[in-house]
């Protein structure tokens, strides 16, 4: 049966979008775009998620229902498709979780909808003063066969990795991940240039949180970080909270990364929704601020995670980054979606063909409103809540 609904399209004016099934059947316009009506974009894309709402994807005690329970909230921020994302722990409970969240995939419809696939931040990254929150105790140097066994737990649904390039074996694993079509990320890495530029030549393609996961003070000229922001090779993904990056780093991202090559994450974790307060997070002891801010407890500069939505996370990006509103909803869709090339799992633009999952908001006073999302065609419950 065909469905439709009216709105605006940026850059197409006011549409008559019709749904076929689970996919788009056609996108016409009607007129210039109205003052008085929501937006519909695709929906929002986060490729990076540690939990939330009391939900924590690292936790050994991780159920399928936790797992679950995250899509209807995430729902209400504009999220349609995200990436739950496991950090830097055992490798027993990694498979663990893995199996958890499979599990979830096949207990929940919703949760198998959304879940495109999963995030490994870890245990392959650097043990040194860029580890950030991840507990160095179970880092390990990347080992294929180790990761195949973590991928046969996942049921090939590991999309991205995050490794830190420098570190013994990191090449040729980059190689073959790469190759098995995994999304390699550059993070929490202490390399030299020619470590970044090494990793981008063996199939890396992604920059994890740039500007973060890195040591407080840096070597003027041989810091990782420059040769991952003028690579043209390398995506960058970015936290827009207010609290991860300066706004001169931001633009700094959003011009030399330009409109096709930066995307914005969450990096949630989850303390995000609960009461300001103590708590841990993989291991290390955190506290959450009333701003919002999640610290390391003993190390108030060291960052754990973030308590962002995608919803404010565009409206930030704006804010922060001084870029269009068309080029921030494309950091939160059709930029991510461009790299995890999984067109029957994502929505990376609207028009015929694609997946029906799409967002429907609206600017008030420079903050963006989520009003509803449809799933796959599927209307889902309406949020017109100002969360920012």
């Amino acid at each position: 049966m065909e469905r439709s609904l009216t709105a605006n399209v940026p850059g197409q004016g006011f549409c008559r979008i019709s749904i076929a099934g689970a996919t788009i059947a056609a996108v016409d316009r009607l007129a210039a775009e109205r003052e008085d009506a929501d937006t519909c974009s695709p929906g929002f894309i986060d490729m990076q998620i540690n939990g939330a709402m009391g939900v924590d994807f690292s936790s050994a005690s991780l159920t399928p229902e936790s797992a679950a329970s995250l899509a209807a909230p995430l729902w209400k921020t504009g999220v349609t498709s995200f990436c739950p994302t496991l950090v830097t722990s055992p490798l027993d409970v990694l498979e663990r979780n893995l199996r958890v969240l499979e599990q979830a995939r096949e207990n929940n419809a919703d949760f198998a909808a959304a879940a495109v696939c999963y995030h490994l931040e870890g245990p392959y990254l650097s043990p040194g003063e860029s580890h950030g929150a991840h507990d160095p105790a179970w880092m390990r140097r990347p080992q294929w066969a180790e990761f195949e066994r973590l991928q046969e737990a996942a049921g090939g649904h590991i999309g991205i990795v995050t490794i830190a390039p420098e570190l013994t074996g990191a090449m040729e694993f980059i190689r073959r991940a790469s190759d098995s079509g995994v999304v390699v990320a550059i993070g929490h890495t202490d390399g030299e240039p020619s470590h970044i530029h090494e990793a981008i030549q063996a199939g890396a393609r992604l920059s994890t949180h740039l500007g973060n996961g890195c040591p407080q003070f840096i070597h003027r000229h041989r810091a990782p970080l420059w040769a991952q922001l003028v690579s043209d090779g390398l995506a960058a993904s970015i936290i827009c909270d207010g609290f991860h990056l300066p706004p001169e780093l931001v633009q700094a991202v959003a011009r030399l990364k330009g409109v096709d090559r930066t995307v914005l994450v969450s990096d949630s974790i989850h303390v995000a929704g609960l009461p300001a307060g103590d708590y841990h997070f993989g291991g290390t002891p955190i506290r959450l601020l009333p701003t919002g801010q999640v610290i390391v407890q003993g190390a108030p500069s060291s960052l754990a995670g973030s308590t962002l939505t995608m919803d404010r996370a565009i409206s930030r990006y704006r804010a922060l980054g001084g870029v269009s509103l068309g080029e921030a909803i494309a950091a939160a869709t059709a930029n991510p979606a461009r790299l995890l090339a999984r067109t029957g799992a994502v929505c990376g633009d609207l028009r015929p063909g694609s997946l029906a999952n799409l967002a429907l908001w609206r600017m008030d006073a420079g903050q963006l409103l989520v009003k509803q999302v449809y799933i796959r065609g599927e209307g889902k419950e309406h949020d017109a809540t100002n969360r920012n």
